[in-house]
């Protein structure tokens, strides 16, 4: 139902008023409440790869990493418009939530721009709740190229510019160069356009060229790019292996993923709204078709991807919540009893589910950055760069990001995955000895031929580069334990560096690790030195 032009009641307008104040209240305190997050999870990766990126290295020959080479565009392009500080990360992960945000305002914008706002700021308060370790994850990327293209082609069939349908298909191109799984989305919605516009009696051919051109745009530069580096080859060596071979692992049952791939938090507006859904139908209507269609894909996308992991759900919350809040605020013009279901679904997101979410994002212990600092310190220490006092103790105020130990430049390996071990290096601008950033698939319990073949590579790396430091941490992938007793697992590594390397340090940080909704223990890390 489009917006009225005539003056709303004053209950209306009190009504909206306070659902407006009460959803930028959360989000503000929310924002305050984390913008000093550091750069932890799987984001330090994803910095370290554009960083050796800027030092010549090729993308999948001399890194060893398998995420596509659209989500290093936008995080190279963020290092070098914002900076490569964790508030310079936090704003980008502000701008993505944004784009997600003004394109929620404007696909509800016909029928009531507060219905895009609502939805917007829940969608927020949901990621922000999630965590330090969620911030800038590649699904938060894909729903900040999905929605935008859903508004441009709500708009382009309103006004049937040409353009728009390119933009279309030109935001979806970059989700597929995010995940493969943005070329289903981009299917799907083609086939509901072809749809809705034979309905129109519309000409289909023009449309879907502008849209396919746009597409084009994103997937051409990408095999460009990899074409570059001469790495097409890798890059999909690297699909069919290491991004296979990490589908396969800590996969939970397939109904567990089924039953998680609705997002819980998100019932008690989803609850509520049930009424009005069965009512109005919105499955019949060109705008349903679309925010229903994103939802179930949202899903279909957090099955595939077989981990279970909250953010991979973030492109079904974006259209979920639009979808209800569409469904809501165009109900609250009816005169029937749906008009109460949909106040209730309005006010528990504004004033229980948004305040609620704030408060839980604003609680999470950010500030423990010890792995990070000792094993800076640790490094310095060992490329003569001391940061010690008279009494020797680290100075305070000391600063990590300065006095980059550079006799240690391609010195050091790392054998981690996501403790802390990569943003330290990226931190005191190191380039690590290999390309290889991760030993997750080196140490699985599960024997297979492609950890042999990832073993034998990994090693092979590590021989032929000679590094004077290990850095090796006890942390166990995809699992919550903290052990250096996964080392047994692979005896080859064990024998190497008992042969070539002996251990200098062991330390563990004193405090619990508070990225996470419960605090965890702390990871433990070894520094072995060449003998």
């Amino acid at each position: 139902m489009p917006e009225t032009t005539h003056r709303r009641p004053l209950s209306q307008r009190i009504l909206r008023t306070a659902i407006l104040l009460a959803l930028s209240a959360s989000v503000l305190s929310a924002v305050i409440g984390t913008i000093h997050w550091p750069i932890v999870g799987d984001s330090p990766l994803l910095h370290y790869t554009t960083f050796l990126l800027d030092h010549g290295k090729a993308p999948y020959t001399q890194i060893i990493e398998m995420d596509l080479p659209g989500t290093y565009a936008l995080e190279w392009a963020a290092r070098h418009a914002l900076g490569d500080g964790p508030l310079a990360w936090r704003f980008a992960d502000f701008l993505l939530v944004c784009a997600i945000w003004l394109s929620m305002i404007l696909i509800a914008r016909p029928t009531d721009w507060l219905a895009g706002f609502w939805a917007g700021a829940l969608f927020a308060l949901i990621h922000f709740r999630d965590g330090p370790t969620h911030t800038g994850q590649r699904d938060l990327m894909m729903a900040a190229m999905l929605l935008p293209a859903v508004a441009a082609l709500v708009y382009a069939v309103r006004t049937r510019h040409n353009w728009l349908y390119a933009l279309f298909g030109f935001f979806l191109g970059c989700a597929t160069t995010i995940k493969p799984s943005g070329a289903l989305f981009a299917v799907v919605f083609a086939v509901l356009l072809w749809m809705h516009l034979h309905q129109l009696h519309r000409a289909k051919t023009g449309p879907f060229l502008d849209a396919t051109l746009g597409f084009l745009i994103p997937v051409v530069a990408m095999l460009g790019w990899l074409q570059h580096y001469g790495a097409i080859p890798a890059s999909i060596s690297t699909m069919t292996g290491l991004s296979a071979y990490h589908a396969a692992l800590g996969r939970p049952p397939l109904i567990n993923l089924i039953v998680g791939s609705f997002p819980t938090v998100l019932l008690a507006v989803a609850i509520p709204i049930v009424p009005v859904f069965v009512a109005r139908k919105p499955w019949q209507h060109w705008q349903g078709q679309l925010m229903l269609a994103g939802t179930l894909l949202g899903c279909v996308s957090y099955v595939l991807q077989g981990k279970g992991y909250p953010y991979h759900r973030y492109p079904t919350e974006a259209f979920l919540f639009l979808l209800i809040g569409l469904l809501a605020f165009n109900a609250l013009h009816r005169t029937t009893w749906i008009r109460y279901a949909a106040l209730v679904t309005i006010l528990l997101g504004a004033l229980f589910l948004g305040p609620v979410s704030a408060s839980i994002a604003n609680h999470f212990d950010w500030r423990n950055q010890e792995f990070n600092r000792g094993l800076a310190y640790d490094l310095k220490t060992l490329s003569n760069t001391s940061l010690k006092s008279s009494d020797g103790k680290l100075q305070d105020g000391a600063d990590i990001h300065q006095n980059s130990p550079a006799s240690l430049q391609n010195q050091v390996q790392c054998f981690d995955n996501t403790a802390g071990c990569i943003i330290t290096l990226y931190n005191l601008r190191l380039v690590q000895a290999t390309g290889y950033l991760y030993d997750c698939y080196a140490f699985q319990p599960k024997p297979s031929a492609y950890q042999d073949r990832y073993r034998e590579e990994f090693l092979s790396a590590v021989e032929e580069a000679r590094p004077k430091v290990l850095v090796v941490t006890d942390q166990d992938c995809f699992t919550q334990n903290r052990s250096f007793a996964r080392l047994d697992r692979w005896p080859q590594f064990e024998a190497y560096v008992a042969e070539n390397y002996a251990l200098y340090t062991e330390r563990t940080p004193p405090h619990t690790i508070g990225w996470w909704r419960h605090p965890a223990q702390p990871f433990s890390y070894r520094i072995y030195l060449k003998k």
